[in-house]
């Protein structure tokens, strides 16, 4: 291999179909474009480097999920999977583009996470801002549809952030139940 030459992507981005419909998958490297470009678009998220959404997209890939129709991008998960939780889906972003919205995408998106690999995830935790309605209604419902225990609590108080930045609550769903457990 020489110096500077890109590598070969892990893997690459299926075409979506051309009929309308929503697909979900996994994202690839050449996705980390999209996703930085897309939060920069639709607002709302705090905005990192395009370095990290593409670093999240091609080595995080397992922990995320895109939303697509007709090419366009609609939604997006970024996850990770914790070092000394790896029970744990930690949900870093979720977004979804104007056109997406009404159709519960950023649910769809955790849930198709959490469905690759049922065994692995017994936990789901992500932080939340106080005023963030539509995040904590999404988490509400993640516990709602797994019948697993919903608990929010603040962890990261506004004195940690600067700019003014609200504190953020820690939401934890679990445990999640593995397919044909019983309550």
């Amino acid at each position: 291999m020489v110096a500077n030459e890109p590598q070969q992507a892990a893997h690459v981005a299926a075409p979506a179909p051309a009929d309308g419909h929503v697909t979900l998958r996994p994202p690839c490297a050449q996705d980390g474009r999209r996703v930085y470009d897309a939060v920069r678009t639709w607002g709302g998220l705090d905005v990192n480097s395009a370095y990290a959404y593409l670093l999240a997209c091609d080595r995080f890939a397992a922990q995320c999920s895109l939303a697509e129709r007709d090419g366009e991008l609609l939604g997006f998960v970024v996850g990770l999977a914790p070092s000394d939780t790896p029970h744990t889906l930690f949900v870093w972003q979720v977004a979804v583009a104007p056109a997406g919205r009404g159709l519960g995408l950023a649910g769809r998106l955790v849930d198709d996470i959490l469905a690759r690999d049922p065994a692995r995830y017994r936990f789901v935790e992500a932080h939340v801002g106080p005023t963030n309605q539509a995040s904590m209604r999404l988490f509400e419902g993640l516990a709602r549809r797994h019948d697993a225990p919903f608990e929010a609590r603040e962890d990261y108080p506004a004195a940690w952030f600067p700019n003014g930045h609200d504190a953020e609550c820690l939401v934890r769903i679990g445990p999640l139940r593995e397919q044909g457990e019983t309550p």
